[in-house]
């Protein structure tokens, strides 16, 4: 066995302040995950991933054009990849873009990165949903800005709460930078956010002059309900940035997301970018998937399979959570967001599941300011069938021993 010995060097002693904000890596370990019931990520099925057609596409792309895409790339992505966003983005997302208005990134991660690096600096006022995406609060933390949660409910944002922010910070005679929503499927609430509440948030951002990021990583996963039109396409008016990834339905390794903006917004993100253009390969793999019709057909069999394991958690949780525990119901997506009964919190059953091979996401990784100790999120997309089914079941347990203390 390997001991690992701490030692301090003369790096230690000259780490910038900003680099003391970072904590250790937030990405979890899927090959560790497997040997669990792990509810703890949005990794995708491992069964799912199409092997088979990335082969294939990789074969394609490197016979065709391979000298290029083994070579750097351009800035904004490979061409070829930005014309097959500009047809995605129009046929599903109703999103009406030119090459010009698209950048590839490091996954929509790297997207949101450049974002509050162009934006925003310490001390400048973010809005952002409350409870949102962990990245989201490790970025915006590490930014040193200075962040107003706003509530999700049922329905979405908390647009009655929006407004009273933004009314208080015009009060005050200051201007937010930007609004974070992640409207459908929301991670890690599942709640989409309605049509209504929506155009709202577009009319409250535009008279107030906050730009709006649109997360929207897993709009093609939608099991039931309607789809709604986005941010983007509603507002039209170039003051919203939309974020996108591959990571959901092509495959996570691939890391390679996207941002649609404004082109001269584009062209500013592009240049931050110290890489220069986000791997020419796999951009040419992914172009080549969804070219010959793969990425849709890929797309349909994800979502048969979400929604059955959706449905196996749903119906697990209500066999064996006691009464008090609530959860929501997500139209699509990854995730189902618990809320403990009273007086219970997240820290009093971790450990315990941890103990029987179970883990999930604690709630205070989704909040601001350490809030959400009663909360944890779920995620059905890695563990099979019935290892949702033996999972939960062993929290079940948990929870219910906790409420009864």
């Amino acid at each position: 066995m390997n001991v690992v010995v701490e030692t301090k060097t003369v790096v230690d002693e000259l780490i910038s302040e900003r680099g003391r904000r970072f904590g250790p890596a937030r990405l979890g370990n899927p090959r560790a995950s497997a040997s669990k019931i792990s509810f703890v990520a949005g990794f995708p099925d491992p069964a799912s991933l199409p092997k088979a057609d990335v082969i294939e596409a990789t074969r394609i792309a490197l016979e065709r054009e391979g000298e290029w895409a083994l070579q750097y790339g351009a800035a904004q992505g490979y061409p070829g990849l930005l014309d097959e966003l500009v047809t995605k983005l129009g046929r599903d997302q109703g999103i009406a873009a030119t090459p010009d208005n698209i950048l590839i990134t490091n996954g929509s991660s790297q997207a949101l990165a450049l974002i509050v690096d162009m934006l925003v600096d310490p001390g400048d006022i973010i809005l952002s949903e409350q409870p949102t995406w962990s990245g989201a609060v490790r970025n915006f933390t590490v930014a040193q800005a200075d962040i107003r949660p706003i509530p999700i409910t049922d329905e979405g944002t908390d647009v009655d709460a929006l407004r009273r922010e933004l009314e208080a910070i015009r009060a005050d005679g200051k201007r937010a930078k930007l609004l974070y929503t992640i409207p459908n499927f929301q991670n890690p609430t599942g709640v989409t956010t309605t049509l209504e509440r929506r155009e709202q948030i577009i009319a409250l951002c535009r008279e107030h002059g906050v730009a709006i990021v649109e997360d929207d990583a897993y709009f093609d996963l939608r099991y039931s309900g309607k789809r709604l039109p986005t941010l983007y396409s509603l507002a039209g008016d170039g003051s919203v940035m939309y974020l996108g990834t591959f990571s959901k339905i092509m495959a996570a390794g691939v890391r390679l997301g996207w941002v649609v903006a404004d082109a001269g917004v584009i062209q500013r993100l592009a240049g931050m970018k110290l890489e220069g253009g986000t791997s020419p390969f796999a951009g040419y793999v992914a172009a080549e998937f969804c070219a010959n019709g793969t990425l849709q057909e890929h797309i349909a069999e994800l979502t048969n399979l979400y929604r059955g394991r959706r449905d196996i958690m749903l119906d697990a949780l209500a066999k064996t959570m006691p009464e008090g525990t609530s959860w929501t119901t997500p139209e699509g997506g990854f995730f189902v967001w618990l809320t403990l009964p009273d007086g219970v919190t997240v820290n009093e059953i971790q450990a315990a599941a941890s103990a029987q091979n179970v883990e999930f996401l604690p709630g205070p990784a989704c909040h601001f300011h350490g809030a959400g100790a009663n909360t944890l999120r779920l995620a059905y997309s890695f563990a099979d069938d019935e290892q949702i089914k033996q999972g939960i079941n062993i929290l079940g347990k948990l929870v219910s021993e906790a409420a009864a203390k």
